[in-house]
């Protein structure tokens, strides 16, 4: 795992740690320069001087080695320090073990990570040139590789204070590298970071194969290639992974994790850094706490008993075939393009435990694009290439061919007349009764995008009123069961989640004719390969299709921009005056949130006191309930949506909301703990008594729920059709709008036996699209991008309330410090937190197409040429002229009748 990535520390803090364990604890730094860049000799020792006049950019005359083009010295980052952190049962075998074994750990350690920085230098490192770094070129890396032993003290479980064994590399990356001129430039950094998983699978994979060779088994193998040593049980290593879960146990404080927040989880470690134990012998205490734990007996049976998992050379090819075999709809089930970075990560990870040498798998990565199982289409700002399959660059292909063919197909149109008289009737603006009228020609397919709030939705009534009053059959969907649900109440027409008519489709069930009418609601949601199934369909029964939505709501979750695609064939009639929030500053800020404008929207809350900061993650939660119980006073007969970003924080809330209701009798008799699934699929467990809010996360006919059907729980008892002694007996007993239900948590169970249930006090920003409510209080934090905040703010009719948790941003405004700085920092700013949120808030992160890749690779060169420099050496970047399958693709690809592409005519934009 590269465990971190982060702005080095001073050159000090590396080489005081090295001079210290000299001839003790730590072995010597030593140079990576396979090339021999900056006068540097690969695998040298580092030496304290040279290090820091290089880490300061000078050369030996100590002049600055990076200069502008007036011969001045240009400030920037000195250095990056990417951490390779072995295994925690790694990290005990080498702590625990001879010293014959110890130094083929500690070869092995540094081999592994020698050949993922290879594979770094490979793919991932350039120089910039020219103004703003506008030009790069390929380069060599240098670094600086030290090897430490321990963590940082932390309390364990028996209250012993210790650093645990933690074998790891800091491999300090000089920000500089020569260029085939000659001068000297700074590296793109943003390559190298966002090759940070790929780097970690790499060492994954490399790290496992030398313990294999060591005669060790791999087992417990997870995601990005994590891994554990066979025989070192998960007793030992939770004992000696104090360090870890204190920075969980902070992390958790704060809402998150470090799976779901990498630069939060860095602040944290640095900013709960305690000083390293230099004095005490730290195998002594290592040897006396396992022994104390009762753990030594099985890590030293572990190590003597130790024998490779026995694979035959055939077995490893299988199974890594097997393996790869998956990777093309893996990749492609929630991106339809996938970056070369994706493809060296997914490759390599599954890998892991196999055996098999890092040549073989480096192999596999061309062997998926030489076979055609991944097809270059394209290339990134810098030139780095991307792929999709045959199958996703079909679908997309196809998808915009049969809006086009729809686009162009003539039917039988509403009267304008009527469908005017309809709109009046029910009281529309003139742009809602545009759109309805657009939507009531003789189209095949029609389009309508606009706001959140703006009266979509109310706009429908009088189409399909017409449509039904003229025999048609109207007929509705939407990615979430609960939005079908409302637009079948608000509409009164069948209306099903587009899963549910997809998989109909696949069984061969046929559910449109030519009398047709389809309302996809929410259709900016659609993945490409939804929305390739529906238009099919619909060209197929000669049926009509109306999509309603807005792509600057939230993505899509599958692969593609279905509608994004859509539209480059059929032009959107838009609706954009926003009706729903009832004061004039709301609707505005919502509009700022949609375009980017973050700071002026957080201005506009800050100003009518609806946007405040909390201390931190747990008086951010108890103000988000003292809202929630003000809005409740206040206004009883209204409701209050709390919103948050995640599962964890939706929990949370859930929680505090359920404390307070407990206090006020609301929650009452005992509970059951009952065990659950999240949407996002981890388990979890959940308290629930009566008197408790909870939605259904399923679809159960039975009990006649959907995903989304919240209920109010009356009783919650034993099972009497069971034992009482059966694990889980409970029967739960619940109101839906008066009608009453009863059901075990093995009805609505997954293939696991996890209940899927959850409690309704609060969703999450995906479940909340779609929603009308009277007032909201969202949990704002960083993670949120342009999307998240347009639809959280649009949400309510009448008041909009945001917290954020002020910790978390100060943590992320860390993160960005130096190793030795980030305790001595002074606390961030107002403005400077303002600064960070918005900026994060006004990030879009809109889903690529293929087609969008593919036309930018057949734009004329002039585009591309001012990212190329002159030729390096041994590997100068070329520039990104069309792979033969995306010429082929480009000239396939159906062209836009409807708009010119509006984004990515330029590389390096």
């Amino acid at each position: 795992m590269v465990a971190t990535w982060n702005v080095a520390a001073s050159s000090a803090y590396y080489v005081r740690g090295a001079e210290y364990y000299l001839g003790s604890r730590e072995p010597e730094g030593v140079w990576y320069a396979p090339r021999g860049d900056l006068g540097r000799r690969d695998a040298a020792t580092v030496q304290r001087q040279e290090f820091a006049r290089l880490y300061e950019g000078l050369g030996e005359n100590g002049q600055s080695l990076i200069t502008n083009s007036g011969g001045k010295a240009i400030r920037r980052v000195p250095a990056f320090d990417l951490t390779f952190s072995a295994p925690r049962s790694v990290s005990l075998a080498w702590a625990f073990a001879d010293e014959d074994l110890r130094r083929n750990l500690e070869a092995a350690q540094e081999r592994a990570v020698r050949a993922t920085l290879a594979t770094i230098e490979q793919e991932a490192i350039y120089a910039r040139r020219g103004k703003d770094g506008a030009y790069v070129e390929k380069v060599a890396l240098t670094a600086a590789l030290f090897q430490h032993g321990e963590s940082r003290p932390a309390e364990h479980a028996d209250g012993r204070l210790f650093g645990d064994p933690n074998l790891h590399t800091h491999a300090v990356v000089l920000n500089m590298a020569t260029r085939a001129d000659g001068t000297v430039g700074a590296l793109h950094s943003t390559v190298l970071r966002d090759w940070k998983m790929a780097a970690g699978a790499v060492y994954h994979a490399a790290l496992a194969n030398e313990m294999t060779d060591l005669g060790f088994g791999i087992d417990r193998v997870g995601r990005n290639g994590t891994f554990e040593l066979a025989g070192i049980g998960d007793q030992a290593i939770t004992y000696f992974s104090a360090r870890r879960q204190e920075i969980e146990k902070e992390l958790a404080e704060a809402g998150t994790t470090s799976g779901s927040s990498a630069a939060l989880a860095s602040a944290v470690a640095k900013s709960t850094r305690h000083a390293k134990e230099l004095d005490a012998d730290r195998e002594t205490v290592w040897r006396e706490a396992a022994q104390s734990a009762g753990l030594d007996g099985d890590i030293r049976a572990a190590l003597q008993q130790r024998s490779a998992r026995e694979f035959v050379v055939g077995d490893a090819g299988r199974i890594f075939a097997e393996r790869v075999a998956t990777l093309p709809a893996e990749l492609t089930q929630h991106e339809s393009v996938v970056d070369r970075r994706e493809l060296v990560r997914s490759v390599h990870a599954a890998s892991v435990g196999l055996g098999l040498p890092l040549s073989r798998v480096d192999g596999e990565v061309d062997q998926l694009v030489t076979s055609g199982t991944f097809v270059e289409i394209g290339r990134d700002a810098i030139g780095q290439v991307r792929y999709s399959t045959p199958e996703m660059i079909a679908i997309e292909r196809d998808l915009v061919a049969t809006a086009s063919r729809l686009a162009d197909r003539r039917g039988v149109g509403i009267d304008p007349a009527d469908i005017k008289a309809r709109s009046a009737a029910q009281g529309l603006s003139a742009e809602q009764t545009f759109a309805a009228e657009a939507a009531t020609g003789p189209n095949a397919i029609v389009v309508i995008e606009g706001a959140p709030g703006s009266g979509k939705t109310t706009t429908l009534a009088p189409i399909v009123g017409a449509y039904q009053a003229a025999g048609h059959r109207v007929i509705g969907t939407a990615t979430a069961w609960r939005v079908a649900r409302a637009i079948q109440q608000d509409l009164n027409i069948e209306a099903r989640a587009t899963a549910s008519w997809v998989e109909r489709l696949k069984k061969g069930e046929r559910f449109l004719d030519d009398k047709s009418v389809l309302i996809v609601d929410e259709a900016g949601l659609l993945s490409s390969r939804e929305m390739h199934a529906l238009l099919s369909e619909v060209e197929r029964a000669q049926a009509k299709a109306i999509l309603v939505g807005d792509r600057r709501q939230l993505q899509a979750i599958g692969a593609g921009p279905g509608l994004d695609l859509v539209v480059r064939s059929v032009e959107a009639t838009r609706v954009d005056t926003i009706v729903r929030q009832r004061d004039a500053w709301a609707r505005q800020a919502v509009t700022d949130f949609g375009t980017g404008r973050a700071n002026e929207a957080l201005d506009a809350f800050q100003a009518h006191g609806c946007f405040e900061e909390a201390p931190t993650y747990r008086a951010t939660l108890q103000r988000i309930v003292e809202l929630r119980n003000h809005a409740r006073a206040e206004h009883p007969d209204s409701f209050t949506l709390l919103i948050a970003r995640t599962n964890k924080q939706v929990a949370d809330i859930s929680r505090a909301v359920r404390a307070e209701l407990k206090r006020e009798g609301v929650i009452h008799s005992a509970e059951a703990s009952v065990e659950a699934v999240t949407p996002s699929g981890q388990t979890t467990r959940i308290e629930i008594a009566a008197g408790d809010q909870i939605r259904f996360q399923l679809r159960n006919d039975q009990l006649g729920v959907v995903n989304g059907t919240v209920a109010t729980v009356t009783a919650v008892h034993p099972d009497p059709s069971k034992e009482p002694s059966t694990p889980g007996n409970i029967r739960i007993e619940a109101v839906i709008d008066r009608r009453r239900i009863s059901f075990v948590p093995a009805d609505i169970a997954d293939e696991r036996g996890r209940a899927r249930l959850g409690w309704a006090y609060a969703s999450t920003v995906h479940g909340a699209q779609g929603m009308t409510v009277d007032r909201a209080v969202v949990l704002l934090d960083p993670r949120f991008d342009r999307h998240a905040a347009y639809v959280a703010a649009s949400r309510a009719r009448d008041e909009t309330r945001l917290v954020v948790d002020r910790s978390q941003i100060e943590a992320l405004l860390s993160s960005r410090l130096p190793l030795d700085r980030t305790q001595q920092a002074e606390p961030a700013s107002a403005e400077d937190r303002r600064a960070q949120l918005a900026g994060r808030l006004s990030s879009g992160h809109t889903k690529t197409s293929t087609i969008a890749v593919i036309e930018q690779a057949a734009l004329p060169v002039k585009h591309a040429d001012r990212l190329h420099s002159r030729p390096s050496a041994d590997r100068a970047m070329q520039p990104p002229t069309k792979p033969p399958a995306a010429q082929e693709a480009a000239r396939a690809a159906p062209r836009s009748s409807a708009r010119t592409p509006d984004r990515g005519l330029e590389y390096g934009r």
